[in-house]
């Protein structure tokens, strides 16, 4: 047991630091493994239940590694569905609720609104017992949920409600083995700055572009340098956001930055939101003598985004 849960830690440091794409094969091994030894060694009750639970956090971490290095839907949804079923054989409330965040935020990614909030809609089923970090976890996928049907004032409240339950849940000093990764200030701005940003994307409000600027750089200077991937996430939206505004010159500031944590990180993810930027960047006029530097910059996040696959 101790061998598989540091073998799940070692994959989840690897994906925050490089990725979906660079583990994901090895999990699928380890996995296989896991499943086949639930299947065949004797157990008691209790160690059993373990042994599954621990399987379908694995389950689940791979689900999310395929979804981020841009494998098959099927792939993916195959690995979350396994997590769910082997969590509901350990009788694991907390492990099944947190796999079905990770489906409703791929199935959101796919432009698949509806089904995303029905898969949330099964957790709050479970409400009472999911502690407040769970709940900030579920307000998040919520938020981007409502983000990508453009519903803006449904997203703005469920980030609301996210800080809130974040704070009711002792914030960053709270610790919970199934959703202690969202203990982390860093991602609990950025992630659900990340549902903000898809609305100010389409906003002229002024003041709601650079709330959500400042949200982003909060979340960006609490990501540990570890988590290269974050941090790419992160600072690639703000530098849309700024060059989006008219404010080039921090634009160009921010994708050098963006850029620099992306070495070495292999996701779709972070390539379709250089896409988006690269596209913003060709709509854009450069400064005076600045033609040069804005020709640069999109040839070096295209380089990028070609590197991520």
């Amino acid at each position: 047991m101790k061998a598989l849960q540091r073998s799940i830690a070692l994959f989840e440091e690897w994906d925050h630091q490089h990725g979906g794409g660079l583990a994901r094969a090895a999990m699928a091994g380890q996995l296989e493994w896991a499943c086949r030894v639930a299947r065949q060694a004797s157990a008691t009750g209790t160690v059993h239940r373990a042994w599954l639970s621990t399987a379908a956090r694995l389950a689940d971490l791979a689900g999310w590694a395929c979804f981020d290095s841009g494998d098959e839907p099927r792939i993916t949804q195959r690995y979350l569905v396994m997590a769910i079923q082997l969590a509901g054989e350990a009788d694991d409330v907390q492990q099944r609720a947190h796999t079905a965040t990770t489906l409703a935020r791929h199935l959101t990614y796919l432009g698949q609104v509806p089904d995303a909030l029905d898969v949330i809609g099964l957790v709050h089923a479970d409400w009472r017992e999911i502690p407040p970090l769970g709940r900030t976890a579920v307000r998040i996928v919520e938020a981007r949920a409502y983000a990508k049907g453009h519903d803006g004032p449904s997203c703005i409240r469920a980030v609301g409600l996210c800080d809130d339950e974040f704070s009711a849940g002792g914030g960053a000093e709270a610790e919970d083995p199934v959703w202690g990764y969202y203990a982390d200030e860093g991602q609990i701005l950025g992630d659900a700055g990340h549902a903000l940003f898809d609305i100010a994307m389409t906003s002229d409000a002024r003041e709601q572009v650079d709330a959500t600027i400042n949200r982003l750089q909060s979340a960006y200077s609490c990501h540990p340098l570890e988590a290269a991937r974050s941090r790419a996430l992160t600072m690639i939206r703000i530098a849309c956001l700024q060059v989006r505004g008219g404010d080039l010159a921090s634009g160009l500031n921010s994708i050098q930055a963006g850029l620099a944590d992306a070495r070495g990180v292999h996701s779709n993810r972070l390539r379709d939101d250089l896409r988006v930027l690269d596209s913003i960047l060709a709509s854009t006029d450069p400064e005076p003598g600045g033609a040069g530097e804005l020709a640069a910059a999109r040839a070096t996040v295209a380089e990028t985004a070609r590197s991520q696959v």
